[in-house]
């Protein structure tokens, strides 16, 4: 009887132990660990090897305004998910559009940026490519990055178009530059990031600030973890009010367009 006595105090001892270490993570003196997609400027780049950008700046401030500590790990876009749901990382950050796909597997925060796809041309094919509906004509050579929502929308809503795959961002636009492509569709914080930066405009490029859709962007967590969604919910919503949220968006997208709006400076 003794011995059993000892063994149910033994794992009672166990169980009190593993609630603590639960908690601690919760509470935040165990770092989460995050996996971020580094090729999607100016949400999430490399930056002399560190993640740098939109989300690792919201990770920070949040950092500083809480008791969350973070540990960014650079992983492959399509790997992201996965990873959460075996419990290899604790949160996704990767500009990462709300869809009912995901929203089936993971659970996500609220936005802190609602936005579409958006579509980048060389400047002198304004006249010929430039309107609304010509991306929708027969035969244009529309590029994506592979696996994103920038290529689920030329699939399903662009039929007429031939769809060119990239494996990442700079691959598709070095791919306007030489002609190969006559559009790249991407979600819109890219095409602002490339339609004010004076190396691109160098370069004869330009965005069409006109949303072709409606996309929300968020953090995901596990299905089950709705206790670290609903901390970082509250710590958005800190921001919101405390200005940093604006004022980070503003620092990596000076221009920027409300779906449903026109393009404005900020």
């Amino acid at each position: 009887m003794r011995g059993r006595i000892r063994g149910v105090i033994a794992l009672l001892g166990i169980g009190a132990l593993l609630v603590s270490y639960v908690t601690s993570v919760r509470a935040g003196s165990a770092p989460l660990r995050v996996g971020v997609a580094t090729n999607y400027p100016p949400i999430t780049f490399s930056e002399k090897g560190a993640p740098a950008g939109v989300e690792a700046d919201l990770a920070r401030q949040m950092e500083q305004q809480s008791d969350l500590k973070f540990v960014l790990i650079p992983m492959e876009f399509s790997a992201l998910l996965p990873a959460l749901q075996k419990g290899q990382i604790d949160v996704v950050m990767a500009g990462m559009s709300v869809t009912p796909e995901r929203e089936a597997l993971v659970s996500f925060t609220q936005p802190y940026l609602r936005v579409g796809q958006m579509a980048l041309i060389r400047e002198r094919d304004l006249p010929s490519l430039g309107g609304p509906r010509r991306i929708r004509q027969a035969g244009r050579r529309v590029g994506v990055v592979y696996g994103t929502t920038g290529h689920a929308y030329v699939a399903r809503d662009l039929p007429e178009a031939r769809v060119i795959p990239f494996e990442s961002t700079p691959q598709g636009v070095g791919a306007l530059e030489r002609g190969e492509i006559d559009y790249f569709v991407h979600d819109a914080p890219t095409i602002w990031h490339f339609g004010a930066d004076p190396a691109t405009q160098g370069k004869g490029l330009m965005g069409l600030y006109e949303p072709l859709t409606d996309e929300p962007l968020a953090w995901a967590v596990r299905k089950d973890d709705t206790s670290l969604r609903d901390h970082l919910n509250a710590e958005f919503d800190r921001m919101r009010r405390n200005g940093t949220l604006g004022a980070i968006l503003d620092k990596w997208m000076p221009i920027r367009v409300e779906v449903g709006s026109g393009p404005s400076a900020k």
